[in-house]
C-alpha cells in the first residue's frame, strides 16, 4: 500500500502529466510534456535529442498502460495511475518492463536540460527545466536550493539521480529528492 507521501508525491507527478489539465493521462499528454521540455532547450520534433526523450516518455506510457492493464490508447484516472502506480513501485520488478523511475529517462532529460554541455544543471537551467513541467518561478528556486545537496551553485548529474530516487522511494518527509517537481 502506498504511504500518504507516496501518493502525494504521484499526485503531483499525474497534474504534472497532465499536460491539457483534463484530470486524465492519455498518450498525447506524453507526447505534450516531450514538446513542451525539448522545445523549451530547441530540441524541436524531428530533432534527435526529441525522438530520443518522446521514445523514453512513451516506454513510460506504456509501462503505466500495461500495469493497468489497458490500451495506450484509453485514458487513465487519477486512482488508475496510483494503482498502476502501487503495484510498480511496490511488486516484483518485471525485467520486461522499464521501471516507473526510469533512471535512463532522468540521464536522458538531464543531457537535454544541460543546454551548455558543461556537465552541470546550472538555476537557469533547471528553471527552464521546471517551467517546462509548469512549475512555478518561487517554488523551482526552493526545489533547486535543496537539490543542490553540496551546496556547490550547479546540480550535478549524481544529484538529479538521487533527488528521482528518493521522490519515487523514500519515505522521509524531509529528503531532498521530494522537491525534485517542486513541492508537496
Amino acid at each position: 500500500m502506498l504511504t500518504e507521501l507516496q501518493r502525494r508525491k504521484l499526485q503531483l507527478r499525474f497534474a504534472l502529466l497532465d499536460t491539457d489539465g483534463d484530470g486524465t493521462l492519455t498518450r498525447e499528454d506524453f507526447e505534450l510534456v516531450t514538446l513542451r521540455i525539448c522545445a523549451a532547450f530547441g530540441h524541436l520534433p524531428g530533432s534527435p535529442g526529441y525522438d530520443r526523450v518522446l521514445g523514453a516518455y512513451l516506454k513510460l506510457w506504456e509501462r503505466l498502460c500495461a500495469e493497468m492493464g489497458h490500451d495506450p490508447y484509453e485514458q487513465t484516472l487519477l486512482p488508475d495511475f496510483l494503482a498502476a502506480c502501487e503495484r510498480a513501485l511496490l511488486g516484483p520488478a518485471r525485467a520486461d518492463l522499464p521501471q516507473l523511475h526510469d533512471l535512463d529517462l532522468v540521464d536522458l532529460i538531464f543531457d537535454i536540460a544541460d543546454a551548455d554541455d558543461n556537465g552541470v544543471i546550472d538555476l537557469a537551467e533547471f528553471t527552464t527545466w521546471m517551467h517546462a513541467y509548469g512549475v512555478g518561478a518561487r517554488d523551482t528556486i526552493d526545489a533547486f536550493d535543496l537539490l543542490d545537496t553540496d551546496k556547490d551553485g550547479v546540480l550535478s548529474r549524481a544529484e538529479m539521480l538521487q533527488a528521482a530516487e528518493e521522490f519515487y522511494n523514500a519515505q522521509d518527509p524531509v529528503v531532498a529528492g521530494n522537491w525534485l517537481f517542486g513541492p508537496l
